[in-house]
């Protein structure tokens, strides 16, 4: 499995945000047969511009899925190893979690019933620039939070 098969030309993030990334890129990335993969390398690609983030959260939570999927140790380290080798911009462009971060966390969990890697993506998107690149209608709750797709 290989997260990028050809080169792409690097497009700009929609408009002038600067957002965050929810698991959603990752996995659509990763699979080729995803009808989103090609958008999704596209967003990967955008890496490379200044205020573009993968949350932190989602990198969390593509790996617990994946574990949960039963794929081996050996297996998620070359999932890893194939987002580090396409994506090399990935080793600087994921956001720290702070307490900060997961205090916001558990009151969107509280306030608007949001799953925890929801809730965790949303806080960091908010914290950074209030946009986040999601299929996610759940991030459609969530007020002065932007979702690009």
């Amino acid at each position: 499995m290989r997260m990028c098969t050809k080169p792409l030309n690097t497009s700009s993030v929609e408009n002038e945000n600067m957002p965050v990334f929810d698991t959603v890129v990752l996995f659509a990335a990763a699979d080729e047969e995803d009808e989103r993969h090609q958008k999704a390398l596209r967003y990967m690609e955008s890496l490379k511009e200044r205020g573009v983030y993968i949350a932190g959260f989602a990198l969390l939570e593509f790996d617990v899925v994946l574990k949960s999927r039963n794929y081996s140790f050996d297996e998620r380290m070359a999932m890893h190893g194939l987002l580090l080798r396409d994506f090399p911009s990935v080793r600087v462009k994921v956001l720290p979690l702070s307490p900060s971060i997961f205090y916001l966390t558990a009151r969107l969990e509280k306030e608007l019933g949001l799953d925890y890697f929801d809730a965790g993506v949303a806080a960091e998107a908010l914290n950074h620039d209030g946009a986040v690149v999601s299929t996610d209608r759940a991030f459609d709750k969530v007020s002065h939070l932007r979702r690009l797709w």
